[in-house]
């Protein structure tokens, strides 16, 4: 793989060219997981299919420093297609800085990358506090995960929302449906909550796919297969679940990958859910329908 090293300059500049809606590849999933579970997805939301050889990288600043390690990528992303890389860790006898990748994420996973660490020269060793770059022909910005030149110590968080500190460290990150583009100028200030759901540490089942408007056929499927919560907040430790499509199962997440609930529901659209004994905080549902589609939702209890 060849490296390349951006200047300070090229990494804070503001692009004249912007990317239009749904015209070239942005990140739309970001695990950063336990040990060396790391991995990206990119999703390509136009017609045609794109072939990255030559002409794309990617990769992180190293804790604020503005200064992205990049690393070319290959392979051909097919319309309204995804394609997942993940860090070099596959051996399975590997221990300590060698320990593998989950066996879940190594099969989901269409590349590896840069199984070497070191300083210098390490784009998929993000630890959270990275600011992570999507760049096309050395020199156009097609996407920025974080602040450039800003080291934010545990990660960044959704502004205002102590429950979501640190949604960049432990968490998968998946690009919401209604985002057509990345962000292509270092912003002001980095919310993550703004474009990306935040699921818990070592989340891996969402990866190879993507939910986008920028696809119609995507959009219809979402929609047949959303669900409704109420009421969310849950202040009585019960709330009801109703959706247009059957549902098979709920699995109810703490924000910190803790299983709270797991249900079969067995092909219904409407059920009563009763909570054990919680904290008050932020928890994830997920609804598995009987087609084996999958969705995601925040909850709050109180």
């Amino acid at each position: 793989m060849k490296k390349i090293l951006l200047c300070a300059t090229f990494a804070l500049a503001v692009l004249n060219n912007f990317a239009q809606n749904c015209s070239d590849i942005f990140i739309s999933e970001y695990v950063e997981g336990t040990g060396n579970n790391r991995a990206i997805e990119l999703y390509n939301p136009t017609l045609q299919p794109i072939l990255l050889d030559g002409r794309y990288s990617m990769g992180r600043e190293r804790n604020g420093n503005a200064l992205p390690m990049l690393v070319e990528v290959s392979g051909i992303i097919q319309p309204y297609g995804v394609r997942v890389f993940a860090l070099d860790k596959r051996d399975l006898n590997g221990t300590g800085v060698e320990v593998p990748l989950a066996t879940e994420l190594i099969a989901a996973a269409d590349s590896f990358l840069t199984p070497v660490y070191s300083q210098s020269y390490s784009p998929m060793y993000f630890d959270g506090d990275d600011a992570f770059f999507l760049v096309k022909d050395g020199n156009e910005i097609l996407d920025i995960i974080g602040k450039s030149g800003e080291d934010p110590g545990g990660g960044w968080w959704a502004l205002g929302d102590p429950n979501t500190r640190w949604w960049t460290t432990n968490h998968t990150l998946i690009r919401k449906p209604s985002v057509t583009r990345g962000v292509n100028e270092n912003p002001e200030v980095f919310d993550p909550s703004l474009e990306w759901d935040s699921l818990p540490s070592n989340t891996f089942t969402e990866l190879g796919e993507h939910f986008c408007i920028c696809n119609p056929v995507s959009v219809e499927e979402r929609v047949v297969n959303t669900f409704s919560i109420f009421p969310n907040p849950v202040v009585q430790g019960t709330f009801a679940l109703k959706s247009s499509s059957m549902m098979e199962s709920i699995t109810l997440f703490s924000i910190d990958g803790r299983l709270i609930v797991q249900e079969n529901l067995n092909g219904v659209t409407y059920s009563n859910i009763t909570l054990p004994k919680a904290e008050a905080g932020v928890y994830f549902i997920e609804v598995i329908y009987t087609d084996g589609r999958k969705a995601i939702q925040k909850i709050m209890a109180r």
